[in-house]
């Protein structure tokens, strides 16, 4: 008769606890950046204040969790189960008469608290974060009509008008050298305005543009010929129209979208709904009941994998769960297709995952008993018996043990190099997988969606990669000297009368030549694939339509202003001359505020520090403030000493090293170069980011004693913790101006580069 003991379960969900909180923290930091990125242009703008930003950072909060609490209790009861089961606690458990049910019993208890704390934050936490996350896009999108002009930046936003500032003051808010094209479409004009000074004065609907000492030029956009008029004004006003009435109207309705409801609304709103409104708000629904009892699922489940599969070690509990959160989430989004397609019910469409996992359950807790010989267990067995890494913490024969006395190095880097890959595909599904919830409901209503989704995935990973791999390291690096720790290894190694240093020097090789791969991953082939997928992308929400690239763009070089439009013919970014339709030049005075001339060409192509001017041309010069058509001009080239043509703001992750050197050196934006430079400092950082995290990481993986280990991952993940924290504000600063960017960049990695080595050189050798 098994017996019920008090201390053995609470003896169980102490070895638990530990990880789960670890992996709750970590995965909800890492996902919590992956979320934040979205609202990148709200975090690191200088005009948003820093009240908005944080309740935006703590809007983000309720949905980062409700995800990775399933995750973190699936991790924590597997990773804390094959602990136990490696070093041989659960033999004594069970031959102190404790069978599986009293196991499974406090940690289904567990379960249960997470799944209401689960529920509870559906029920009221994910609503209210979205409403405050609707207000805060509409109060940001308010603070910068309150400000549209940026210095050096072409304002294309105020409808009909096109404006360019040379010079600024925020604080004053007053503009120097202004020029301003306004097309009138409906009457075939254009206007160029000029002028020395102006500033907005923003009203509660409109806007009124004033300048002083204006020069003010029409033509006709039918008849280019027809003569240009001219006229000097002192001041002018005039009104342009914006939606900051709109945006009050959306800010103060009371209207909510269905992820700003309730679960009791929610339910009231998709009986209101009909036809495919009525199944995505069923679905999200039935969504936020499935993610508030899958804490319980994947408790019960990871504790059947552990008893069922009678392994240790942790690399093994990464590896099971990997494998269940992604089969778990791939069930879930293929019931949620099946409902949006009509094959079956939405309720029905939700209860597949829980039958599937209540199944894999009953299963794992019935096979042994059943003693299924020929079950999918013995067939894995099989079939890991032949897999050449072995997922065990126990020691294996190295194969240059008779050959070279450094077999010791030859461990340390595969066990680095097993708990990297096990660790990087673990949190890469996991971005796979939240990034393809996101994404579903737009490419399950289009044709092909699924494709274009699996090609957006693909092209996504490199970009994956690159964020997670530093925090893969770092627990790659806790996981490799915490178990040679705990099994005598260090101990051993220093009694042999060797350094410390001497051990850690194979991990820092291979961080090194991580370092190295990532760099040449970011520089030479992220900037492509980061094209590729934000074209997916955006093709994915805008229903399978590609994005056009049509449109004029504008481009400022010193006193001269470019207008084109991108011949699509030709590669915009590709190695081959640069070449535009329907360019037009304005050529400025010294002082850029005054219009000297203005060319019009059909095509034009920028080559060797020359733009090649071709086809019909026609050109206008201002002599005294007043136009001339310049007749027979057969003018066919422009010096210029770099390709305007290439100038076109971009992502700076679009771009590689050469093209962001090159857009901090000619953008006339202050706010541009700054982001363009802090990206070309972070880039750089890629190569010494694995050592940097190694340094402060190792001094607390390498204890010599058996006590203390969860202190010293504490320690760990407290210190990645707050070096990725203050690396964000200082990038914050550095975008912001109140740092210059190298600086900005560097600097965290300088100050936790030495507290590293201090905490090293503590370490007895």
């Amino acid at each position: 008769m098994p017996r019920f003991s008090w201390k053995i379960s609470s003896y169980i969900i102490r070895s638990i606890l530990p990880y789960l909180g670890f992996a709750w923290l970590i995965l909800s930091v890492i996902l919590f950046v992956q979320q934040a990125s979205r609202y990148s242009d709200i975090f690191f703008n200088n005009i948003i204040p820093a009240t908005l930003i944080w309740q935006l950072t703590l809007a983000l909060v309720p949905n980062v969790i409700i995800l990775t609490c399933p995750m973190a209790v699936l991790v924590g009861v597997i990773i804390g189960l094959s602990k136990m089961q490696g070093d041989s606690e659960l033999v004594v458990i069970r031959a102190a008469g404790i069978g599986n049910l009293q196991i499974t019993l406090p940690i289904i208890i567990l379960g249960i608290v997470l799944s209401f704390l689960a529920f509870f934050i559906n029920l009221k936490g994910i609503p209210l974060a979205a409403q405050i996350v609707r207000k805060i896009a509409i109060q940001t999108a308010l603070l910068k009509l309150a400000s549209p002009i940026e210095p050096g930046v072409f304002n294309t936003e105020i409808q009909g008008l096109t404006i360019y500032v040379k010079n600024g003051d925020f604080e004053k808010g007053t503009w120097q050298n202004i020029f301003i094209y306004q097309e009138d479409q409906k009457n075939q004009q254009v206007r160029l305005i000029t002028s020395t000074n102006g500033r907005i004065d923003s009203g509660s609907e409109d806007t009124e543009l004033v300048l002083e000492r204006a020069s003010v030029s029409s033509f006709s956009l039918e008849n280019p010929k027809q003569k240009l008029v001219s006229e000097q004004v002192k001041n002018l006003r005039f009104r342009i129209q914006t939606k900051r009435g709109e945006l009050l109207n959306k800010l103060s309705k009371t209207e909510e979208t269905p992820e700003e409801l309730g679960l009791n609304e929610l339910a009231q709103y998709a009986l209101s709904k009909s036809g495919k409104e009525k199944t995505e708000a069923e679905i999200l629904w039935l969504r936020r009941i499935v993610l508030s009892i899958t804490p319980l699922i994947f408790a019960i489940l990871g504790t059947a994998l552990v008893l069922r599969f009678n392994r240790g070690g942790r690399g093994w509990g990464i590896f099971l769960a990997l494998i269940s959160l992604i089969s778990y989430y791939l069930i879930a989004l293929f019931g949620e297709q099946l409902a949006r397609t009509g094959v079956i019910s939405v309720f029905f469409s939700g209860l597949i995952p829980i039958l599937i996992a209540a199944m894999a359950i009953t299963w794992f807790f019935l096979s042994q008993r059943l003693n299924l010989q020929n079950s999918f267990g013995n067939i894995f067995y099989s079939f890991n018996y032949k897999w050449p890494v072995n997922f065990t913490t126990k020691n294996r024969p190295s194969l240059f043990s008779s050959l070279s006395t450094g077999m010791l190095d030859f461990d340390i880097i595969s066990n680095l190099i097993k708990y990297f890959c096990l660790t990087l595909s673990f949190i890469t599904a996991l971005y796979l997988i939240f990034t393809a919830f996101e994404l579903w409901k737009f490419a399950g209503t289009i044709s092909g969606g699924f494709g274009l989704l699996l090609k957006y995935l693909f092209f996504l990973i490199p970009f994956i990669y690159i964020q997670i791999s530093p925090s893969a390291l770092m627990i790659a690096t806790l996981a490799t000297y915490i178990i040679k720790s705990r099994q005598n290894e260090v101990v051993t190694w220093t009694s042999a009368g060797q350094s410390i240093y001497r051990l850690l020097f194979p991990c820092f090789i291979l961080m090194m030549l991580i370092g190295l791969l990532n760099w040449g991953i970011q520089t030479n082939f992220l900037p492509q694939t980061n094209k590729i997928q934000d074209s997916f992308r955006a093709q994915l929400r805008n229903k399978g339509l590609l994005a056009s690239n049509t449109g004029r763009h504008w481009v400022a070089t010193g006193n001269r202003i470019y207008s084109f439009e991108l011949d699509d013919k030709v590669n915009d970014r590709g190695s081959q001359p640069q070449k535009v339709k329907n360019l037009s030049i304005y050529q400025l005075d010294d002082s850029n505020n005054k219009l000297i001339s203005l060319t019009r060409v059909e095509f034009a192509t920028w080559e060797s520090e020359k733009i090649l001017l071709a086809g019909r041309l026609e050109k206008n010069l201002w002599k005294n403030d007043f136009p001339e058509i310049v007749e027979n001009n057969n003018e066919t080239e422009l010096l210029e000493s770099y390709n305007p043509f290439k100038q076109i703001p971009s992502k700076p992750n679009h771009l590689d090293d050469h093209e962001l050197a090159e857009f901090v050196q000619t953008s006339e934006a202050e706010s541009e170069k700054k982001v363009y430079l802090v990206a070309l400092e972070k880039r750089k950082t890629t190569l010494f980011l694995p050592l940097i995290i190694t340094l402060f990481t190792v001094p607390f993986a390498l204890t010599l004693s058996r006590k203390g280990n969860i202190m010293t991952i504490a320690g760990a993940v407290g210190v990645w913790l707050i070096f990725m924290g203050v690396s964000n504000i200082f990038e914050q600063y550095g975008l912001s101006g109140y740092l210059e960017p190298r600086m900005a960049i560097w600097s965290p990695l300088v100050i936790f580069g030495l507290i590293g080595a201090f905490l090293l050189s503590r370490i007895r050798t």
